[in-house]
């Protein structure tokens, strides 16, 4: 008897692989979640461009689109796929692009594809389709500026409606707005957002959803418990990858100033700053800057850390500290607090939805002092938190529960 599941398939340019289990390892949760309700088809799609003789032996092996099958399990299949482009579609479209942008006088966009380049991948999107061997219900693009025209050619190759999700800052410093992506945002049935600052980063480029519904990060709150773990004393904890997004330089500002004005000793936890490969940069610096800090003594550095054991980290510290420029809405914080940890954040994106003074504290971008005072109040105890209401407030609205009823509402409007 065929399946009554409904079929969803996912791309994404951001996903876990042998080499790099750390990018995107929150969105291949949040498809093992949705699994449970829906069959998930994964493609992690990238484009390359390729020396035109390179392009033309590829297609004639039939290897200009080269997809590899990373697991297939029940209910969740998960793909990596490559599709090579002539480098002179990238040439051309540059030089289309000044033109129709100068003539026409276009705002808010910066590169407009030629037809050639939109024919091209109609066509190498219709051929990928077809080699899916599947037949599905919805397309999902996870971090649409990656993956948003993909999700549209799919979608409309199928002949069904898409939704779209954006976790990266938009527009991604040192891009520009495309016009067919500005059209595959404004054509998605549903924009996901995950905090209301990404609605606004969005909206700021003059682009028009028909639909925005606010969704957050799911976060798995049978693997997140408040499980403190006994010690001596109040543990700092940060985890990020070193980019200059996550503005460790003003962390490291923060615990020396604690540790100037502060009478109670106090340690430090550095996580992740080296697991995103490629993502993180200047590593070797920076743990030399941590080393040579007056605060070296008392901090502990843990370069990576897995999935299986993040939540057995976040349970040895008393408080998480974020002190990033920019955020989606960042996963470690909302993993930290469903642990029981408050959260005291930078006003970053995101932690603004959740955070209020039961369960952190915000400060401006910059202002270090001001953080670090509110970290020396937690240490003497003038603020101090619940634990356990902590985890209940985060879990309550982005636990597993919370967000697969979203999930299945919006899934529900969108193909009817």
């Amino acid at each position: 008897m065929p399946s009554s599941r409904k079929s969803i398939l996912v791309t994404t340019s951001w996903y876990p692989t042998p080499e790099n289990p750390v990018a995107g390892s929150f969105f291949k949760e949040q498809c093992e979640l949705l699994s449970e309700e829906y069959d998930m088809t994964v493609l992690k799609l990238n484009p390359a461009n390729t020396l035109g003789i390179k392009y033309l032996m590829k297609r004639i092996r039939g290897k200009d689109i080269d997809l590899k099958l990373i697991s297939d399990r029940e209910g969740l299949s998960e793909y990596e796929c490559v599709i090579y482009r002539p480098v002179w579609y990238a040439l051309i479209n540059n030089a289309y692009s000044r033109y129709t942008i100068r003539k026409k006088g276009l705002a808010f966009v910066g590169a407009v594809d030629t037809d050639a380049d939109k024919k091209f991948w109609r066509k190498h999107i219709g051929r990928l389709a077809e080699r899916l061997k599947k037949k599905f219900n919805l397309v999902y693009g996870i971090s649409a500026q990656g993956t948003a025209v993909y999700a549209k050619l799919l979608a409309d190759h199928f002949n069904v409606p898409y939704i779209l999700s954006e976790h990266s800052p938009f527009l991604i410093p040192g891009s520009v707005m495309n016009h067919t992506f500005k059209e595959a945002l404004e054509g998605a049935h549903t924009f996901l957002a995950i905090s209301n600052d990404k609605i606004r980063q969005v909206l700021m480029q003059n682009i028009h959803l028909k639909n925005i519904e606010y969704i957050g990060n799911v976060i798995d709150d049978r693997k997140f418990r408040y499980e403190p773990v006994p010690h001596d004393e109040k543990t700092f904890l940060i985890v990020a990858s070193h980019s200059f997004y996550k503005n460790y330089d003003l962390f490291l500002q923060t615990m020396e100033e604690l540790k100037r004005i502060a009478d109670k000793p106090f340690k430090v936890i550095i996580a992740g700053y080296g697991a995103n490969k490629g993502y993180s940069q200047g590593v070797d610096e920076f743990v030399k800057k941590v080393g040579s800090s007056s605060i070296s003594d008392r901090v502990e550095m843990i370069p990576s850390v897995s999935r299986d054991e993040i939540a057995a980290l976040y349970n040895r510290a008393d408080a998480f500290v974020m002190t990033s420029i920019q955020e989606g809405q960042p996963v470690a914080p909302l993993e930290a607090a469903c642990c029981g940890l408050p959260v005291f954040s930078t006003r970053c994106g995101g932690v603004e939805d959740y955070v209020d003074d039961s369960i952190g504290r915000i400060v401006g971008i910059l202002d270090y002092g001001k953080l670090a005072s509110y970290l020396n109040d937690f240490l003497t105890g003038k603020i101090t938190f619940d634990g356990a209401h902590i985890h209940d407030a985060v879990a309550a609205k982005y636990g597993r529960e919370a967000f697969t009823a979203n999930y299945i509402r919006i899934v529900g409007e969108a193909i009817g």
